[in-house]
């Protein structure tokens, strides 16, 4: 069935174009929303350790709530009125820091809490999202509809950006410069309102399935023997080592290399737009070759992306960096969704996705922490070289875990994401959509008789 040859009044038309309006209203939010939050404490007053733990473990409040999601959106059975629910928290988030932009104070506590309900909603509704989308989409109008519906949401965020960065530029340096932020924050509300009526628009599926306890223990259970496990060891230790260094780029091209922050938006902008037109070539890549091969890429590749801001002096040397490390976090995610398909049993992936988000956030904040433990209060670029070269060791260390990891991919199949946020160096915080994912002559995905 192809998308033109729908009825322009028929339910399912109403509900693509719904669920596009949707995600271009939601990615507008990511381009002018939780981007900034750390900058914006920055500018507030806030040190650089506390600027980094910012981006750092907010993500853990929401994901550690997220595994209650799927059990309360049973109960309510009705996963359109649930993500209506996220998404208002979503707009009540930024309401506090805007206000506190126009006033030009907010305490650093309330900033962390607002950062933590932004993300408890964000991955709250993602999980109950995938699953609504699975069961209200049909199965051969997924890829292609995806394909279209993520590039038209690559494009917004770009505009996001590009809109975030006339408006902080334009303000910098002035009396007015809290004042952009307060226009950004409340630019994002507006956009995350503006999809609560695409989402009042898409319908409920006829049922809504039970809800099955996430077992945690799930990584532990003959942890060596399962194929799954050990690449869920390697990305965890990656994460611990990449949150080490990565969160502190922002205070450190801000105050030690006096980025303006029309440059700032640049750097992230160039990231993310080298990974989105990088995606369809290392998609070819891993057909041609095997995930595999993606792996070590992206590993090496994110392994070697943090210790030569220590070294760059040129702006055209920091584009340089930051679209290299936007390919090498796209070959990253996109093999690691890959050998998640191939390894996971189908009948566990819901599961094993909820707790793995658990563990990546707090990995995350493990490496922030130690990262901030390490910068101290007052750092200076003899400190930050200290914790940038910290972070490259620990990720070579983490690169020790490769060779155990199952990386035989048999069908190399497209894999479409959705965008939760845009990172300095890392192109963006990417969610996989798995009724987006086209099966491949006909043969199903592995299940537990398949495990390793």
């Amino acid at each position: 069935m192809r998308l033109g040859t729908f009825r322009k009044d028929s339910p399912l038309r109403r509900d693509l174009v719904a669920c596009t309006g949707d995600g271009m209203t939601y990615s507008f939010m990511v381009g002018t929303g939780e981007t900034y939050i750390a900058l914006f404490a920055l500018a507030l007053g806030s040190t650089d350790a506390q600027s980094g733990l910012i981006a750092a473990v907010p993500p853990l409040v929401g994901a550690t709530l997220q595994l209650l999601a799927p059990a309360i959106a049973a109960r309510v059975k009705s996963p359109s009125r649930w993500i209506q629910c996220c998404a208002i928290l979503q707009v009540a988030s930024f309401l506090p820091m805007v206000v506190g932009a126009i006033v030009g104070a907010l305490p650093f506590w309330v900033l962390f809490v607002v950062a933590g309900i932004y993300w408890t909603s964000a991955l709250g509704a993602a999980g109950v999202w995938n699953t609504w989308i699975g069961l209200t989409m049909p199965a051969a109008i997924r890829p292609r509809y995806f394909g279209i519906r993520s590039r038209l949401c690559q494009a917004t965020i770009l505009v996001g950006l590009i809109v975030a960065g006339f408006t902080l530029q334009s303000t910098d340096g002035t009396r007015w410069e809290t004042t952009g932020f307060a226009a950004l924050f409340l630019a994002a509300a507006v956009a995350r309102f503006a999809s609560i009526r695409y989402l009042r628009i898409q319908r409920d599926p006829p049922s809504w399935p039970d809800h099955k306890p996430i077992p945690l223990w799930h990584f532990f259970t003959r942890y060596w023997h399962r194929a799954d496990a050990r690449l869920v060891s390697l990305l965890l230790a990656m994460q611990v080592a990449v949150q080490f260094g990565q969160p502190f780029l922002n205070p450190y091209l801000l105050k030690q290399l006096d980025v303006t922050p029309a440059l700032y938006l640049g750097l992230i902008g160039t990231s993310f737009l080298a990974k989105s037109l990088a995606l369809p070539f290392l998609g070819l890549l891993a057909k041609q070759k095997s995930a595999g091969s993606l792996l070590s890429m992206g590993a090496l590749g994110t392994t070697f992306m943090i210790f030569p801001w220590i070294y760059v002096d040129s702006v055209p040397g920091m584009f340089a960096i930051q679209a290299v490390s936007g390919i090498a976090q796209g070959a990253w995610e996109l093999a690691t969704f890959l050998l998640f398909l191939e390894t996971v049993p189908s009948d566990e992936r819901t599961s094993l996705m909820s707790g793995f988000y658990f563990l990546n956030s707090l990995a995350m904040a493990a490496g922030g922490i130690a990262g901030s433990w390490l910068l101290g209060a007052s750092p200076d670029a003899t400190t930050y070289a200290a914790v940038f070269w910290t972070s490259t060791g620990l990720r070579v260390a983490a690169l020790l875990l490769l060779p155990f990891v199952h990386t035989e991919v048999l069908h190399a199949i497209p894999i479409i994401s959705t965008t939760l946020a845009v990172r300095l160096n890392a192109g963006s915080i990417e969610s996989p959509i798995p009724g987006s994912m086209r099966e491949v002559d006909g043969r199903k995905p592995p299940t537990k008789d398949d495990d390793a």
